[in-house]
């Protein structure tokens, strides 16, 4: 009997693990709705939740073919922003320029352009100086910009 009741307790308690983890990786319909008006061109987006935000991991092959990027969606299905992973030879010059003008001992550079929508995009640029892991924002001429980056 004790193992009877053993084995109906881990059952459930297995079945509400995995059902606790589908649910971490399926974003609620309204957040994949708007996904798809915003990205019609994706397809199978790896969701997770994290910080009350839905990310969306996907490759874009839209008209822009952008490739593969971050979209980020608030619980209620609004577009917070999305990251997009650049090449460095695709990054605007004045965008490196001034970064490493700012930055002359900074090494390892990587460029992210973050979109908002209704607003201006931003380049996330991430690289290593004095040992140490820096973060900064610009705009597409380089200057640099405040940014709340909470993912």
């Amino acid at each position: 009997m004790n193992k009877l009741i053993f084995l109906a307790f881990f059952t459930l308690a297995s079945t509400g693990q995995l059902i606790a983890q589908d649910g971490q990786n399926h974003a609620p319909r309204g957040v994949q709705r708007a996904f798809q008006r915003d990205y019609p061109e994706a397809h199978n987006p790896q969701w997770n939740r994290v910080h009350g935000q839905w990310h969306a991991n996907f490759e874009d092959r839209s008209r822009f073919d952008r490739g593969e990027m971050v979209a980020h969606y608030d619980q209620y299905g609004h577009h917070v922003d999305s990251h997009i992973p650049y090449d460095r030879n695709d990054v605007p010059p004045v965008v490196i320029e001034r970064t490493r003008r700012y930055y002359p001992d900074g090494r390892d550079y990587n460029y992210t352009r973050i979109e908002h929508p209704g607003r201006q995009p931003l380049f996330q640029v991430s690289f290593s100086i004095g040992g140490k892991s820096r973060t900064t924002y610009v705009d597409d001429n380089g200057r640099e910009k405040k940014y709340n980056d909470h993912h």
